[in-house]
């Protein structure tokens, strides 16, 4: 009879697990690399996952140690001119670099549509906080490309 109580158990368990990685199978995942604005040193990724919980983190360097930076998901698929922040993602966490100058942040929503193209800003702490990195995000395929990037593309345009 222990046995198979353990086995029940065992099998509920695996059967959570299934349910974990098919929840985060159908998620729809966008990555960017943040890059410096202006004078600017910070650098970083950012990444939003479009799921049940979707959420979105960032990581970034090169900042001041100690200091808090103010970061939010943008809509429109720019970095310049930004579209209005996505509120759907408030509270945003702080990101507040460390001694080495590095910081990470997440912040998640109930409600939120990534129909639309987003971009993430990293803005400078002190008033008026124009933003010192930003990133594009783009949907990214089973293979880790962007989906409806041709190879090659690049190519073509310089032509």
């Amino acid at each position: 009879m222990m046995i198979r109580v353990v086995s029940l158990a065992v099998a509920g368990v695996l059967a959570l697990a299934g349910v974990a990685v098919a929840t985060h199978e159908g998620a729809k995942v966008s990555k960017t690399d943040l890059a410096p604005i202006g004078t600017a040193t910070a650098t970083g990724k950012a990444k939003l996952v479009d799921s049940q919980n979707n959420k979105v983190k960032v990581k970034v360097k090169g900042l001041t140690p100690g200091m808090t930076y103010p970061w939010h998901l943008h809509e429109g698929a720019t970095c310049a001119p930004a579209g209005a922040i996505v509120g759907a993602f408030e509270p945003y966490g702080e990101l507040t670099a460390n001694a080495a100058g590095n910081a990470s942040a997440r912040a998640k929503s109930d409600n939120f549509d990534t129909a639309g193209g987003y971009s993430v800003n990293v803005h400078d702490p002190a008033p008026p906080n124009p933003p010192i990195a930003c990133g594009v995000l783009e949907r990214k395929g089973p293979q880790g490309e962007a989906k409806g990037h041709e190879k090659g593309a690049e190519d073509q345009n310089s032509s």
